[in-house]
Formats: structure tokens, sequence, C-alpha cells
């Protein structure tokens, strides 16, 4: 379900369930792996009979790179091994990262687009678009980093070790070192030390490829391939998708480098902006694509400047200070007001986030007597329902792979689905209040403990100021970690026994 963004001790009943690991991107055995492919069983069904958006994309990859002229043979391997590598080495349909398998597919198929539809005076040669299709297939490819953001220097080290990779490179003629000299270039920021280093190593990497030095046209020209790479995986999701699409990469991006919710909209508008520093290649990459996606790029960045206004000017309608309060919504025998339903819904509409359940699911959940449901409310705006916080016995959710609950069995754990807000409202102390109202109703129904999913540096926040959270699972890298909030510590007590009604400031 969705995560609480709105924190190392503590502990359930029983023994300490021992120490935590990434089931996701450390280094495992290779029975780990196995066990891996068991799990992903029922989306491997499903992409195996083109079900999936990862086994869309590769049929459409296929079919381009069919009329690109690539070996057929050699396409469908090459593509396989690397939806087979990227899943089971946790960074496939359950990673909630922005550099997963499905970007490294839209890269390759939006760079092949791009590339093929060049006009005559700047096309490029069938053994340059193979240099492209490799090169963005596997730009991205760390399993084992630290970050969401891979490290061009862990993706050369692992490509150079992967024996199959080198086959697939080797079978085609192509030369190892240009392939990673292009995945280099593809370092962002390409400014500063990032730019300097990917310079230096890009050097290196052509002197190996055999290339002289004194022979700046043939390094200029592989160099701009890799610009030309750069802008393309840059622009891929936001093209081939729609808005819907690309807000839920901004919400990856966003969370994978720990922004608040409230300037995902902002931020997005200057990552843009920032195409513009690169206008050349920009337009080069643009030229080659068909209108139909031209016009769903640009559509998609239409969309976050106009939702970034209509930030704006809600929270200037909002006067400087309004009154919120929250409010336990009584679903007791199915009798929620249907206006509460549709103003959580109208709320929930408005997010994206990493866990988010299906809707029907979420909708039906809201008359459910077993779940807690928390509303806030604008006193100003004739109560207006602006967010919610709601969650469910912990023997009623799905969690994500490789976390394992001790409690689960007991009836003493609520587990927080997650904290939706709407926009204007974002960025104040909302998500504050509501998570202590859920953590208070919890606590009143009876509850030892909470637990749900946020962002790492938001635990770490919480846990530094004093509450009782124990970090139950981490999952590296993208920090969604699941936490555990002990409800029976005097601390929360104290907390929980505050006013719930505040006045916030928006000016």
């Amino acid at each position: 379900m969705v995560p609480d963004d709105s924190i190392n001790e503590g502990s359930g009943d029983e023994q300490d369930p021992g120490p935590i690991i990434n089931p996701l991107s450390r280094p495992v055995p290779l029975w780990s792996e196995l066990l891996n492919r068991v799990k992903l069983f029922d989306w491997w069904v499903e992409y195996h009979k083109g079900g999936t958006y990862e086994s869309i994309l590769k049929n459409r990859i296929i079919q381009l790179g069919m009329e690109t002229g690539f070996p057929n043979r050699w396409l469908r391997k090459i593509l396989r091994h690397a939806i087979s590598e990227f899943s089971k080495k946790g960074l496939g349909p359950d990673y909630y990262g922005y550099h997963n398998i499905d970007h490294e597919l839209e890269a390759a198929l939006f760079t092949l687009i791009a590339a093929n539809s060049q006009p005559a005076n700047s096309s490029f040669t069938p053994e340059e678009l193979a240099y492209l299709f490799v090169a963005a297939l596997f730009h991205d490819y760390d399993p084992l980093k630290r970050f969401d953001k891979p490290h061009e220097d862990a993706v050369e080290q692992i490509i150079r070790t992967d024996t199959k990779i080198r086959r697939f490179i080797d079978e085609v003629g192509l030369n190892i070192d240009i392939v990673i000299a292009l995945i280099h270039r593809t370092a962002y920021p390409f400014q500063g030390d990032n730019a300097k280093h990917a310079q230096n190593r890009m050097k290196e990497l052509f002197t190996a490829a055999g290339i002289p030095e004194d022979n700046y046209a043939t390094r200029k020209r592989y160099t701009n391939l890799g610009w030309f790479l750069s802008v393309s995986e840059r622009i891929a999701g936001y093209a081939l998708g729609d808005f819907e699409h690309s807000k839920d990469l901004a919400r990856r991006n966003a969370h994978a480098l720990g922004w608040h919710p409230s300037v995902i909209n902002e931020r997005s508008v200057h990552y843009f902006e920032t195409l513009g520093e690169e206008r050349e290649m920009f337009d080069r990459v643009m030229s080659g694509v068909p209108e139909r996606y031209r016009a769903t790029f640009f559509n998609n960045v239409e969309g976050f400047t106009e939702a970034w206004k209509k930030e704006v000017e809600l929270q200037r309608s909002v006067r400087n200070e309004v009154m919120i309060r929250t409010l336990v919504e009584n679903n007791v025998d199915a009798k929620l007001p249907r206006a509460v339903v549709d103003s959580v819904m109208e709320v929930y509409s408005e997010q994206s986030f990493p866990m988010s359940s299906v809707r029907e699911d979420f909708l039906t959940s809201l008359w459910d007597p077993e779940n807690i449901l928390v509303t806030l409310r604008a006193e100003k705006q004739d109560g207006a329902i602006v967010g919610y916080a709601k969650g469910s016995p912990l023997e009623k959710c799905k969690l994500r792979r490789g976390t394992i609950d001790y409690n689960f069995g007991k009836h003493n754990t609520s587990y927080l689905e997650g904290i939706g807000i709407r926009r204007g409202y974002l960025g104040a102390t909302g998500g504050h209040l509501l998570r202590l109202k859920f953590f208070d109703e919890a606590a009143n129904r009876g509850y030892k403990f909470v637990t749900g999913y946020a962002h790492r540096d938001v635990i770490l926040q919480r846990i530094k100021k004093g509450e009782k959270i124990e970090m139950v699972q981490r999952y590296d890298p993208d920090k969604l970690d699941y936490y555990r909030a002990n409800l029976t510590d005097e601390m929360y007590r104290t907390i929980l026994s505050d006013s719930n009604v505040i006045y916030v400031d928006h000016g």
C-alpha cells in the first residue's frame, strides 16, 4: 500500500527478528537469486503472456530493432538477459526507485525511435545505432548501488564482469570500451566534478579502444553519440507515457532524492527547463521523434507547469491562517457518509505513491470497520476534507517482498497504509497531525504498535526527535524502509494527548 511520507529503538512482543538485511539489492548467492525468481513467478507468467508493461516495451523494441537491422536472435537474447538480471537483482517490477528495468527499456526504445529517424544530414550508421542501443539498455545497470542514481564507475565494473553482456557486445562487433564511454557520458548533471571525471574516463576508454588522441573527429563523434543517449534517456519516459505515467516517474525520482511531495511539480518544471541548456542536442533528438511522441512530451511538460501554477494559486487563495483539525471517521456498520468517501477519493486521486493500492480496493476498504480513517479538515473551508490517513490491521496488509513482521497474527499491530494531502496544503503540518491522530486512534483500539513504510531520512528524523521507532527492514537503494512505532512507550502517550487543532501559516 501507500507509504507514510508526512522515524532506533523500540521492540515487538517477542525476540528481536535478527539483523537488518537488504532483500532487494545486496549481493546474494545463487540459491537466493533462484528464490527471487520463485517469488516473482506470478509476474513472470504475466510477462511471458505479454500482459506487463515490461513485455510491451520489449515487444516494441524487438519490432523496431528488427527494422533497424539487428539480428533477431541476438536482440531477443540480450533483452531477455537484461530483464532477467534487473528483476532477480532487485531492480524489477517491485523496485520503487526511478532507475529500474522500466527506465532501461524506455531509454532503449526511445533512443532507437529518435536515432532511427534522424534527418539525412545527421543520420547514424548501423554500427552507431547498435552502440546506442546496447549502451541505453545497460546504462543504469548497477544492482549493488548504494543510492537510486547509479554510479557510472560501478556500471562499468559490472558490465565488464558480466560474461554474457561481453559476449553480446562481441557478437555484433562492438568495442566494449566505446560502449562504456557512451555510458559515462550519461552522468548527470554533466557539469563540475561529474563532467570532469566522466571526460577523463572517456579519454582513457577511447585510448583503450585504439582511437589515437589526435583523432579528434572520431572521439568527438562518439562523445556526441553519448550526449545523444544522455538527452534521450532523460526524455524517454515522459515522451512514451501519459501524464499519469509522468507523475509516477516524478514521484519515483523525488522519493529517491528525498524531496518533500510539495516540491515535486516545481522541481519537475526545473528539470525540464535544464534541457534548454542543451538546446543543440535536445533539438537533434526531437528532430527524429514522430509527432505523437513530441506532442506527448510537451503535453506532459505543460501538465507539470499547470500543476505547479495551481499549487501556487491554491496556496495564495488560502488565508494566511487556516485552522485545520483531524477527525476519526466512524465507519462502523458501513455508515461512512458518501460525501466523506467522495472527498477522500478526490484527495486520493491527486496522490502518486510508491506502493499505491488498486483504486477499487482502496475505495472498498474505506467501509471496513476494522480500518482506521482519519481526515484532515480545513475549518475556514466549511470543514472541507483536505487530507487523510488510512490504515488497517497488519493481518490484512500486503507487505513488500522481503518484509517479515513477527507480530503478524498477534493482532497487536495497525499498519499505516499512508497519508494523502491536497497539494495546496502540503508543506504545512497536516501530515504530522494526521499521523499522530492515527497513532492515537490505534492506541485507543488496543494496538501496541503501528508499522508502515517511509523514506529512511524521514524515519531517522523521527528517531532523532525521540520517537520510539524501530527500523525493521531496510531497502537499498530506494530507501523505502519498513518501521515499527511502539505505542506503549510513555513518550507517545504524552504527545498523543496534545491538541489536534493548530493554525497553519501559508504565507
